[in-house]
């Protein structure tokens, strides 16, 4: 496999992986949890500026690439590796607690010591010439953000304890 990054842009941080094989990899922070506790456990760390200095920690910088590479190889979007895509933005980010259904949120959310439950939305797939130049990953994200704004718009009630696409509807 070629080399593909992944973008993870969580409420306040942005970390960079390169996509792995999914087949064989362990990692003890990870390793028995459900892809809904990963998810969660993924978006905790984006958030409250914890990304970016777990990312400087080698065993949570690698359950961060397998957490994201497992969400990819397993959403359609992994099609786009056909077409040569080698960028991918996911964003983990807040959910709303529905009135009456906390308890279950709540549940979730404790099993991975996260205060929020979060969604993963994969915002698109692109080729890049240059993945190692940080202006091209830039555009690539703003495209993808675009591309993704009238999904956040219309499920705008879902995200809204999430400040990320609060911020994101103001500026469009």
């Amino acid at each position: 496999m070629s080399k593909i990054v992944i973008r993870i842009m969580g409420e306040s941080d942005i970390v960079d992986v390169e996509m792995q094989s999914t087949d064989t990899l362990k990692n003890p922070l990870i390793d028995g949890r459900d892809d809904q506790d990963k998810i969660n456990l993924l978006g905790h760390w984006m958030d409250q500026d914890r990304g970016a200095v777990l990312a400087k920690d080698s065993d949570h910088f690698a359950a961060m690439g397998i957490i994201v590479s497992e969400f990819i190889s397993r959403h359609p979007l992994f099609k786009s590796f056909q077409n040569g895509a080698n960028f991918f933005l996911v964003t983990f980010l807040r959910e709303k607690w529905p009135v009456g259904s906390k308890a279950k949120f709540k549940t979730l959310a404790d099993r991975v010591g996260a205060d929020h439950t979060y969604i993963a939305v994969p915002c698109g797939a692109a080729q890049i010439d240059e993945l190692d130049d940080e202006a091209s990953l830039k555009e690539a994200e703003t495209h993808q953000l675009a591309a993704t704004l009238g999904f956040y718009k219309a499920n705008r009630k879902r995200f809204a304890n999430s400040s990320a696409v609060q911020g994101l509807i103001k500026q469009a």
